[in-house]
């Protein structure tokens, strides 16, 4: 397990996903997934994360890991060696710098160079830029599990 120290001296631990934290990632999901998808007016396209972890291979393609406060998971993050594919945060504890300490923990246990894409207009492009992503390429395509919806977004890349 990992800590890092947040504000108000509240800790921050990360540690390997596991199968009793399934249901606390679905609601994680589902409130962040639809917020995002709202900054990219993209509403009708979510997937509940019951269906959107399978249909992406969440569990097989990438390390998955919690962020914990005060021993309630409010955070995670999903990864392989090249690609940083999910991070999401709990809404009721946004901007408390849970998304940065979950940047932070997975370019540490990553390589380089290292990717993401970020939908358009999604806030969180700012704080990816913030951390030292820069972003190499804008593209149009499908949306990944859930082929029906055209999305736009910024590949970025972390050297």
């Amino acid at each position: 397990m990992i800590t890092f120290f947040m504000e108000k001296f509240k800790m921050l631990n990360f540690r390997s996903y596991e199968d009793a934290d399934f249901e606390k990632l679905c609601n994680i999901h589902d409130q962040a997934r639809k917020q995002e998808l709202k900054f990219a007016n993209l509403e009708a396209a979510f997937i509940p994360f019951k269906i959107a972890s399978k249909k992406e291979q969440l569990f097989e393609d990438y390390q998955v890991y919690v962020a914990t406060k005060e021993n309630k998971v409010v955070g995670f993050v999903g990864f392989n060696e090249e690609e940083l594919g999910w991070l999401y945060v709990d809404p009721k504890v946004q901007g408390q710098g849970i998304g940065s300490k979950l940047i932070d923990f997975t370019l540490e246990n990553s390589t380089r160079p290292f990717y993401l894409e970020v939908l358009e207009g999604n806030p969180a492009q700012k704080l990816y830029l913030k951390k030292g992503f820069i972003t190499i390429k804008h593209e149009s395509g499908k949306m990944p599990g859930n082929e029906s919806f055209s999305v736009e977004v910024d590949l970025m890349e972390y050297k």
